[in-house]
């Protein structure tokens, strides 16, 4: 009842784990199923920051299609894409980056004319749209505007700051006022001016007289002194800006000759060649940390003696031939101890006057082990070597059909003087189909050298086992975060 009850649980629990990873990938990836053909096009761009295979292709705000491949040429990005047959690409289309929100992701936007009845052909270019303008320009725009603000801003805390400041403006806006009303009378009375009366000239001249005594009240002599102050930083300022300009025009006088370190930098080819050589260097180092691609897997796997095991890995891959993988297992039957006891019978008429008898007994214990591996792949032909269920191991891989299907084999805890279980290592073999981009299926057999604890030789009946297994890599786990947060 006990062995019955643990099969039980392991097999609901497996079934619940692919229930709700299967409904994650309907949830996540509906176009998998999508059985509709699609053309090809390509694009040359710039930058191709934040573009990268299964990026959306959208026009008019719609869907039809995704980034397909990325590929570096000399100066520039090819971008290829599938989009659905039956949408038209008219002559004349453009293609533009753009981004949703200040954070959110890069599609691709297709930009259509009138239809003329003239398409681009299958396979055909679509340009890039010219003078556009995407959000981290705006953005670096905007901080530009905001640093010169800043110092405008500084400058009139600086003159507006303190109390005298604050004073002498108040003071000069106060006789502005005061000019300002007195003028306002002044052109009163010399529009009611009429004729030769004498009475209205000497009006006239008294508010002129008036207007040119608040005049000369607000050229005081504190406002005359700041006047002139002003005036004079002014000329200061005028001498140090031709002083600049004069350093200026020597120092590129200078650099036009090649003196200096800046001119021989600029004149010297070999030089300009070998900073764009250390350019190119540095971009390559610093390209794998930006493409990095995180996907997740899990497997379950279904032997014909009763017994199942379970992976769940994280793969880590930093270039399309390069990737690390971390994760764990859950293992039944493998951690076995060995205890030898000796017992004692009486003599008996046939036997000699004492016999010994050699007693093994082997315990099964549930385990956790651990998965750490690097991989690199030599075109069809893949190379693993780490930890593998917390033991050291090697493993060779062979991807088929555009990497649909998967031969793989693996040799891990090797036969040493304590683990004496295995005529070699343990070795498994198995074979991985993928279906829909997320599904796969798998078969194989698994430690095919393992000895029998009572006979001491090679097990006759080989360890054969069926699974399946789920995958999504860190795009689809971005749409499901952006579900969840929706769906809150």
């Amino acid at each position: 009842m006990k062995t019955l009850g643990t099969e039980f649980k392991v097999g609901l629990f497996t079934l619940v784990a692919l229930s709700t990873l299967v409904y994650m990938f309907f949830v996540l990836s509906p176009d998998s199923f999508e059985s509709g053909k699609r053309n090809s096009y390509y694009t040359i761009l710039s930058d191709a920051a934040g573009i990268i295979p299964k990026t959306h292709v959208k026009t008019n705000g719609v869907i039809i299609g995704k980034v397909k491949d990325v590929r570096l040429d000399v100066n520039m990005t090819r971008i290829d894409m599938e989009i659905d047959m039956n949408v038209k690409i008219p002559v004349g289309s453009h293609i533009e980056v753009r981004t949703r929100g200040l954070l959110g992701d890069v599609f691709l936007e297709i930009v259509r004319p009138e239809d003329t009845g003239q398409y681009i052909p299958k396979g055909g270019m679509i340009p890039k749209a010219e003078g556009t303008t995407d959000m981290q320009a705006v953005l670096a725009l905007a901080g530009s505007i905001g640093r010169d603000v800043k110092k405008i801003t500084g400058v009139l805390a600086e003159v507006m700051g303190s109390d005298d400041g604050k004073k002498s403006i108040g003071e000069i806006l106060e006789n502005v006022h005061d000019g300002t009303l007195d003028l306002k009378k002044t052109l009163a009375a010399l529009r009611g001016a009429v004729g030769d009366r004498p009475e209205d000239v000497k009006n006239i001249v008294a508010n002129i007289k008036e207007f040119t005594q608040g005049l000369r009240e607000v050229m005081n002599e504190g406002n005359r002194q700041k006047l002139q102050h002003i005036i004079a930083s002014f000329d200061e300022s005028m001498a140090d800006v031709k002083g600049a300009s004069k350093n200026i025009r020597l120092i590129s006088e200078k650099v036009e000759r090649g003196e200096g370190t800046i001119g021989k930098l600029l004149s010297d080819e070999s030089t300009i060649a070998e900073i764009e050589g250390a350019i190119k260097d540095l971009r390559e180092v610093l390209s794998p940390v930006k493409k990095l691609e995180v996907g997740v897997e899990y497997r379950g796997e279904f032997r014909n003696d009763n017994t199942g095991q379970n992976y769940f890995n994280m793969v880590f891959r930093t270039r399309p031939d390069r990737y690390y993988l971390l994760g764990a297992t859950d293992v039944q039957n493998e951690q076995v101890d060995r205890t030898t006891k000796t017992i004692t019978e009486e003599p008996t008429v046939d036997d000699d006057p004492t016999t010994t008898q050699t007693r093994e007994i082997i315990q099964d214990r549930k385990a956790l082990r651990y998965n750490l591996q690097f991989a690199k792949r030599f075109g069809p032909v893949g190379l693993r070597f780490g930890l593998f269920e917390s033991t050291g191991g090697i493993a060779s891989d062979l991807y088929l059909f555009r990497d649909r299907l998967r031969l793989s084999a693996e040799a891990f805890d090797w036969k040493t003087k304590d683990n004496e279980y295995r005529r070699v290592a343990h070795m498994k073999a198995y074979a991985s189909v993928l279906f829909f981009n997320h599904v796969s299926a798998i078969a194989g057999v698994d430690d095919i050298t393992r000895l029998d604890p009572v006979t001491g030789k090679e097990h006759k009946d080989p360890k054969y086992y069926f699974g399946a297994g789920l995958s999504f890599n860190d795009n689809d786990l971005r749409s499901l975060f952006g579900a969840a947060a929706i769906a809150r």
